[in-house]
């Protein structure tokens, strides 16, 4: 168990600098060719989220849950959701797509995920002011408590960091997984509460649905942005304890599939 854990540790320790300096070019990367660079994901972005309320008010109105105003509501899912969808689309890959390094060069393979995650990870964290924005226009700028919207950054971190890991090691040796991966991931964003609210749900005959939607760490994150930008709450203890516990056991299982899998790579790509 430890011994993959150290392995995986040892890498990103070792190879830090390497890590940060790939990240930046990666980032940088996406938009070096346009004028404006990075500034075009946020206009991307504001296109997306003016897209999305202008539906969600023409089918449901204004209204939202948790006692928040339906654009509240929408925008506290909507810009995680960017940032979690950009992650598990593109860092699953970092592997599969680096056959050229992986074939001709000694390379610390296992950083390749962990590249990918802190590119995106850099070129999106200010796209979450456009909820500071929505905020302030709603009047619930003395809601926002920077230390919880800090804490989910983190958490939102960890998480898909853990999962990339793990995920970008199967996709990169099996074409099936890949598929189903892939098939997974169109109807994630339905399984989470950013158009639709869990209360919903409560005292229904669907409520143990929710329950079992409920184990995807990731609602995990959606909640606790919502409650650190609007709400003020903090989440259930043993929901808490179940999240973290969830991403340490992604962690090591992807610790232990990066190990096992290095001298394989090659071969199978």
């Amino acid at each position: 168990m430890f011994p993959s854990v150290r392995f995986t540790i040892n890498e990103y320790i070792q190879n830090r600098k390497l890590l940060i300096k790939l990240a930046y070019v990666h980032m940088s990367q996406s938009t070096i060719r346009s004028t404006w660079g990075v500034v075009w994901v946020y206009i991307h972005d504001m296109l997306y989220f003016t897209a999305f309320v202008l539906f969600r008010i023409l089918l449901t109105g204004n209204s939202g849950g948790d006692g928040m105003h339906g654009v509240e509501y929408l925008m506290t899912g909507l810009v995680p959701w960017l940032l979690i969808s950009e992650v598990l689309n593109s860092a699953t890959n970092a592997i599969r797509l680096n056959k050229v390094i992986i074939q001709s060069i000694k390379f610390p393979i296992t950083i390749l995920p962990g590249v990918e995650v802190l590119s995106i990870f850099m070129k999106r964290l200010p796209s979450f002011l456009f909820i500071v924005v929505v905020c302030i226009y709603y009047g619930h700028l003395a809601n926002i408590h920077v230390l919880l919207a800090l804490y989910y950054i983190f958490a939102t971190f960890a998480i898909l960091f853990s999962a990339t890991l793990l995920f970008s090691a199967i996709i990169a040796v099996s074409d099936d997984f890949h598929q189903i991966y892939m098939a997974f991931m169109r109807v994630l964003f339905f399984s989470l509460p950013i158009m639709w609210n869990f209360r919903t749900l409560e005292g229904t005959q669907y409520a143990f649905w929710g329950r079992i939607l409920k184990l995807n760490p990731l609602i995990y994150i959606i909640q606790g942005f919502r409650d650190a930008f609007v709400l003020g709450n903090t989440q259930p203890i043993e929901y808490t304890v179940y999240f973290w516990g969830m991403t340490l056991a992604v962690f090591w299982f992807g610790s232990f599939v990066q190990r096992r899998m290095q001298r394989f790579y090659s071969d199978f790509i």
